[in-house]
């Protein structure tokens, strides 16, 4: 919620002529018919400054506990052309002190966000009627301005409320009003480390023509500076960095660009340089107490310091009202002994609440900085707390709790309390255990050059380089004698704690490692490949056979067979290295093995040589006729007859020749169909043709048809005749090769036979 303070809230303004018009009124006299209203809000007869009635929020009674109500304006006021506006009430209210409230919000924008622009609080105001002038010339220059009530209770205290009457909007033609200032700080002093950002919004209908931060130190003189950043209506005002714990005050003074050059004041606000710490949300839920002779007598929070640091300031969030007076409390900062408070860190304190009346949950700061040398150099879990000597102490909670680090005393131990009470710390920059890190720089090996690159800024570092020698200095280099794998640790520490890392690598600063690899794929020619570590330069090979070679990956080729014990020498500038490994040669005969597909027809059969070991020539049987072949991949035709033929393979190579692998082929006899025609006084001939076929017709078969194909179907010629006779065929312009002839009668076939053609 953005809190709002504007100089001259009520009574007199500094004014010049102007042309005030009232844009509403109301005296609650004629109904509620201008107003939606929720909750219990509505007019009553109990109270009234003019005739008969007021508003109320709850005009029975007591308002009920949590509850967030409106009474809102329903009219839309349009302050487009305005140059200033206020809001003039009378008021009666009793509203629990710092816990409940009525806010008077403003939308500029029919009701889409509302800024509160005043906040009423307080008990006992039902006496006489108090006059409340609201100056809101922030909102100016809108079309579409509303305004509202709204009261919210919390889950305790009830009371009366709030009674309103004589209310009246106005707006004016001069800008009498001062800048809008608005700023949300952060609750309970927080800052942080180094410069603290402080954004306000700051508007004004006339423009803002400057606006300026003043901060002060410790309750000091006040400095002044101008905004580092502007954003629209947002200006952002840097205060410099502190020494942690210090107190900083600070406020904005703007002054508008009207010609009465109206000046507004923001509010003081105030926080505490430095880290800080904090683990509940800060919202009040309850309130709960501790009492010297009670079941709890002190209670404490377990703060977590993840580095070394020193605690310059702590609060406790107190509470008290007219009902619950506080009395001193004995402060403690504890050491941790396993989750619990353990011995005191520092002399206990007595410190009285800072909460009162006006602000009944002000949080108590403790200024902690008296006792830094007791609370420097912490690092891990401390508590801190208070216990009561005597009387009651109250502090706000929020429930339910979620830190899980709040305990309570009951005068000889501690337990765990499942709420959250508002403690918090401040302490200096913390000191992290540093993180080690290193990396290193082989250009120059066997030099190697190391760069501490650990975080958190150790102060120290102990370097191990992994061969029996170390060093203490942040950089190091380091010269390696032998080649090798290395493994080089960094110990770094400061103040807080230590951190190790370690690394390998390789250096090749001495003789190669020799080794190679080899294949037989191409047996008896063998590729070697050069497999040494550590950069070789020269390479001597000896192939076992008398020949050599100085190629890094030599291929060599062996003129016979048996075992050969191949040796390489590597060589650079710091020595050589021999490795040497036996080899087997096997240059052997071919193993002769094949496969074979007959087609379609049975009797076109292709061969493929698959022989192992690299044959040069084949011989080929294909038991037919004497008939052979000598290539790697031949076809043969069988005969159409077919039968079983045993075709056998010899491969070679200059080794030798394969023993003789032989497969038996069965072959369909094709030769049936040429019966079943003869059978119905049909005679091709001659087959096999050299060109010219002839078909003879028995007497009474007309209308006959032929078609030659083929193997693969493909239509070669076809005809036909119209009587008997003697049918002569031209094949001489087709190429030699196997056909196959089917004759047909009106479409169905008489028969289908192959036909060669030489």
């Amino acid at each position: 919620m953005k809190n709002l303070y504007l100089n001259f809230l009520f009574l007199a303004f500094c004014t010049v002529a102007s042309a005030q018009v009232t844009v509403f009124s109301e005296d609650f006299e004629s109904g509620l018919s201008s107003w939606t209203l929720t909750g219990q809000w509505g007019t009553t007869t109990s109270q009234a400054y003019n005739g008969s009635y007021s508003l109320a929020d709850s005009p029975s009674g007591l308002y009920l506990n949590n509850q967030t109500t409106y009474a809102t304006i329903n009219s839309v006021f349009d302050l487009s052309t305005s140059l200033d506006a206020n809001i003039y009430f009378k008021a009666k209210y009793d509203i629990e002190n710092g816990f409940d409230y009525c806010y008077i919000d403003v939308s500029a924008n029919n009701g889409t966000s509302w800024t509160t622009a005043y906040t009423i609080n307080g008990e006992g105001n039902l006496g006489n009627w108090s006059d409340f002038n609201i100056n809101v010339g922030g909102f100016v220059g809108n079309s579409q301005v509303k305004v509202r009530f709204r009261l919210y209770t919390d889950a305790g205290y009830q009371s009366d409320g709030i009674f309103v009457d004589s209310l009246r909007i106005t707006k004016d033609s001069v800008d009498n009003a001062p800048p809008l200032i608005l700023h949300e700080p952060d609750i309970h002093y927080e800052g942080t480390i180094g410069t603290n950002s402080r954004v306000f919004t700051i508007t004004d209908i006339s423009g803002v023509a400057s606006a300026i931060l003043y901060y002060s130190v410790d309750g000091g003189s006040y400095s002044a500076i101008n905004p580092s950043d502007t954003n629209g209506d947002d200006y952002t005002f840097d205060i410099p960095a502190q020494t942690a714990g210090v107190y900083v005050d600070y406020y904005v003074e703007a002054v508008d660009s009207s010609a009465q050059a109206n000046s507004g004041l923001s509010q003081q606000y105030s926080y505490v340089h430095g880290n800080y710490i904090k683990y509940e949300s800060g919202v009040v839920n309850f309130i709960t107490s501790y009492v010297a002779n009670g079941t709890y007598t002190g209670t404490a929070m377990r703060m977590t310091l993840d580095g070394m640091t020193t605690i310059t300031t702590a609060f406790i969030g107190n509470y008290t009202d007219v009902n619950n007076p506080n009395d001193s409390m004995e402060f403690h900062v504890w050491a941790d002994n396993n989750g619990n408070p353990g011995t005191d860190l520092m002399d206990p304190i007595m410190v009285f609440p800072a909460a009162n009346l006006q602000q009944p949950h002000l949080i108590t700061r403790i200024d902690l900085r008296p006792y830094s040398d007791d609370l420097d150099s912490l690092i891990g879990n401390v508590h801190i707390g208070f216990t009561v000597p005597s009387g009651t102490v109250w502090l706000a909670q929020t429930t339910p709790g979620s830190s899980n680090r709040v305990k309570n005393y009951n005068g000889s131990a501690w337990s765990a309390e499942t709420d959250d009470y508002h403690f918090r710390i401040v302490t200096d920059e913390m000191i992290l255990p540093p993180v080690a890190d290193f990396e290193y720089d082989l250009t120059g090996d066997p030099v190697v050059v190391f760069s501490d690159s650990s975080l958190n800024n150790p102060t120290s570092w102990y370097w191990t380089f992994g061969d029996s020698y170390d060093d203490t200095i942040q950089h190091p280099t380091h010269t390696y004698a032998a080649p090798g794998a290395y493994t080089v640790c960094l110990l770094v520490e400061n103040a807080a704690g230590d951190d190790q890392v370690c690394k390998s690598f390789f250096t090749t600063n001495g003789p190669p490692n020799a080794f190679f690899s080899y294949s037989q794929a191409q047996d008896p020619t063998i590729p070697f490949t050069d497999l040494t570590t550590q950069n070789p330069t020269s390479w001597a090979w000896d192939f076992g056979d008398s020949q050599v070679s100085t190629l890094q990956n030599p291929s060599h080729y062996y003129q016979d067979t048996g075992d050969f014990e191949v040796c390489l020498i590597a060589s650079n500038a710091f020595g050589s290295d021999t490795f040497c490994q036996t080899i087997h040669i096997y240059n052997r005969a071919p193993d002769a093995y094949f496969t074979y597909n007959v087609t379609a027809t049975n009797h076109f059969t292709s061969f493929t040589d698959l022989s192992a070991f690299n044959p040069t020539s084949w011989h080929w049987d294909f038991d037919h006729d004497g008939d052979t072949s000598i290539a790697q991949n031949p076809s043969y035709i069988y005969p159409l007859s077919g039968g079983t033929f045993d075709v056998c393979l010899i491969a070679s190579n200059q080794y030798g020749e394969s023993a003789p692998y032989c497969e038996e082929i069965e072959i369909a006899d094709l030769t049936v169909g040429m019966n079943e025609l003869a059978a119905k006084g049909i005679i091709i001939s001659p087959n096999p043709t050299s060109g010219k076929l002839n078909i003879q017709l028995p007497q009474g078969l007309e209308d006959v048809s032929y078609a030659i194909y083929t193997l693969t179907g493909s239509l070669v010629i076809s005809g036909n005749t119209q009587s008997n006779s003697m049918l002569n065929i031209s094949l001489e312009k087709q190429p030699a090769g196997v056909y196959f002839i089917e004759l047909l009668n009106q479409d169905i076939s008489l028969g289908k036979i192959p036909l060669i053609l030489d």
